[in-house]
């Protein structure tokens, strides 16, 4: 079985630091490109299913991957971003400027520390497990799906199915805008790797809380 992780391309928000959440909102000219490449990269394989985060960024980006596989898009609410609440559209300064004392806890702690109206990323786990469940259960060992979906979401894959380790998101290696991780299962255990053809991809950084959500 394999799983083809794409981040969705770029938006104007993401190029700006503003944490995005559920915010809809929709791919900036660069992002378009990230798209377009991704789906090049992607265009021999086959893939059975093709799913993605109901929110505009990722729909535009399955687009592109669609036209390439004729394939139509199956929109999957549960792989949307996690939620930053009342937090969403904010950079790092001006949530600070905020609200300091809750930002900070959360940062220490956002496994049970939640942003005002929004998720702790064992909510954003806990939901996005349930569907991943699912859909394991209705895929064979030979078939090859595509999820396309955002940073976080795909943190919490790596962290928690492949390294078997939740608390290891913020140490696994993400995946830029644009960007390709294809897993594999094997009966017994997932592994995984970025794909690196993906120039618009690379070289972004992966460890902050801006540019991973």
């Amino acid at each position: 079985m394999r799983w083809i992780w794409v981040r969705h391309g770029q938006t104007e928000e993401n190029r700006t630091g503003r944490y995005l959440g559920h915010s809809d909102v929709p791919l900036n000219e660069h992002g378009c490109a990230q798209a377009e490449q991704a789906a090049r990269m992607l265009a021999s394989e086959r893939p059975a299913a093709l799913y993605t985060s109901d929110l505009l960024r990722c729909r535009q980006t399955a687009e592109r991957l669609a036209a390439v596989w004729g394939l139509g898009p199956r929109a999957v609410p549960a792989l949307r971003e996690l939620s930053f609440g009342a937090w969403e559209r904010l950079t790092y300064d001006e949530l600070m400027a905020r609200d300091g004392e809750l930002a900070r806890r959360w940062y220490d702690n956002p496994f049970d520390c939640a942003p005002p109206g929004g998720e702790t990323l064992t909510q954003l786990g806990e939901r996005v497990d349930r569907w991943l469940m699912q859909l394991m259960r209705s895929v064979s060992m030979d078939d090859t799906v595509c999820l396309v979906t955002h940073g976080g979401v795909i943190r919490w894959f790596q962290a928690a199915w492949v390294e078997n380790d939740p608390r290891r998101y913020w140490q696994v290696d993400g995946v830029g805008h644009g960007g390709v991780l294809v897993a594999k299962w094997d009966g017994r255990r997932w592994t995984a790797a970025r794909m690196e053809d993906n120039p618009s991809a690379s070289g972004e950084k992966h460890v902050s809380m801006q540019s991973s959500l």
